[in-house]
C-alpha cells in the first residue's frame, strides 16, 4: 500500500502495521474543495453588493435566500476543510484508529457501542447473508455531497463516550462508511440477535422495537401491519400497510445504529410478521352480524 508522506502515519504504521485500509483527504480533493469553497463565498459577497449597492435592494424572497445560503454553504465548506485537515482513518482487524494532527485515538470494533450516520435518502438497508440467510452484514448506503458536507457524516462512540467524527470530505467516504458498519454489525448484532428473540423490548432512540412491533410516542405498530421503512429527506419514514400517509417520521441523527435497526426490522419481518388472510364469505357474514 502506498502511503502518503507524514510523520505521525509512518509511527503508527510502523508500531502497529500496515493497515488494511487507510482513508484521508488527498491534495486534489483538498484543493477542490478549498476553491469551491472560495469561490461561493466570493460570489456571495459581489452578489451582496451588486444587489444592495448597484441593484434595486429590494426584499425578494427568493433572492435574499440566495444571497445568504451561496455564501454561508461557503464558509461552512472551509470551516469543515479546515477541521479535517491532516486527517488519516486506518482501519485494522481489531479496529479504527484516527490521527488527526498528532493525536491519535483508536475505536476498537469490540469498544464501539453506537454508530450515527447521516442518511438524507435510501430506499432500506443492503445485507450480506449466509446460505441460511442469516445476516453477516448490514449497511447503509452513505450519501456523498458535492459541497453540503454538513448534510452527511459517520460518527463512532466508544462505551467511555470518545467520540470520532468522520465526513465525506475524506477519500472513498462510502467505502469508509460501509466498512464502520459491517465491522460494527459483527460485533454487535449476535448479542443484540439474542435479547430480541428472547422477547427484549430494543430501543433505538425513540423508537423501540418488541415481538409485538415498532413502539413510538406511545403508538404501537404491529409487525403485520408494517408496509415499508424508507428514508427520505434525512427522516426514517414508516409507512403503514393501506394508509397514505406515514405511521410515523422519526429523524435519522436521532437514531443510534441505524444498521442494527435495519436488521432487526429484518428478523422481526421473518420471524413474527404474518400475510394477512381474507375471511371467507362465511366468515365475513359473521363478523358483519357480530357488528351490527
Amino acid at each position: 500500500m502506498d502511503l502518503p508522506y507524514d510523520d505521525h502515519l509512518h509511527r503508527a504504521v510502523t508500531e502497529l502495521g500496515e493497515p488494511e485500509a487507510l482513508f484521508h483527504i488527498s491534495t486534489g480533493r483538498f484543493l477542490a474543495k478549498l476553491a469551491l469553497g472560495v469561490l461561493l463565498v466570493l460570489f456571495g459577497l459581489v452578489a451582496n453588493y451588486l444587489w444592495w449597492f448597484q441593484g434595486p435592494a429590494t426584499f425578494d424572497h427568493l433572492v435574499i435566500h440566495l444571497l445568504y445560503i451561496v455564501p454561508l454553504s461557503g464558509v461552512v465548506l472551509l470551516y469543515h476543510m479546515y477541521r479535517n485537515r491532516g486527517l488519516y482513518i486506518l482501519i485494522y482487524p481489531a479496529g479504527l484508529l484516527r490521527l488527526r494532527r498528532g493525536e491519535v485515538d483508536s475505536f476498537p470494533w469490540a469498544d464501539i457501542e453506537r454508530v450515527s450516520l447521516k442518511v438524507v435518502r435510501a430506499e432500506g438497508a443492503e445485507f450480506t447473508r449466509d446460505p441460511d440467510g442469516e445476516p453477516v452484514a448490514c449497511w447503509l448506503a452513505a450519501d456523498l455531497p458535492t459541497f453540503k458536507l454538513w448534510d452527511s457524516g459517520l460518527t463512532v462512540a466508544r462505551s467511555d463516550g470518545t467520540e470520532a467524527h468522520l465526513g465525506p470530505a475524506l477519500s472513498d467516504y462510502a467505502a469508509l462508511a460501509e466498512e464502520v458498519q459491517k465491522r460494527t454489525f459483527a460485533a454487535l448484532w449476535p448479542a443484540l440477535r439474542a435479547h430480541f428473540r428472547n422477547g427484549t423490548r430494543l430501543a433505538f432512540g425513540e423508537l423501540e422495537l418488541d415481538p409485538d412491533g415498532l413502539h413510538h410516542n406511545g403508538k404501537l405498530l404491529r409487525w403485520r401491519d408494517l408496509k415499508e421503512v424508507v428514508i427520505a429527506q434525512g427522516m426514517l419514514s414508516i409507512k403503514q400497510a393501506g394508509k397514505w400517509l406515514p405511521w410515523s417520521l422519526v429523524g435519522m441523527s436521532s437514531i443510534p445504529n441505524p444498521h442494527l435497526l435495519f436488521a432487526a426490522l429484518d428478523e422481526a419481518h421473518r420471524a413474527y410478521a404474518r400475510p394477512r388472510r381474507e375471511p371467507k364469505p362465511q366468515e365475513a357474514r359473521q363478523l358483519k352480524a357480530q357488528e351490527d
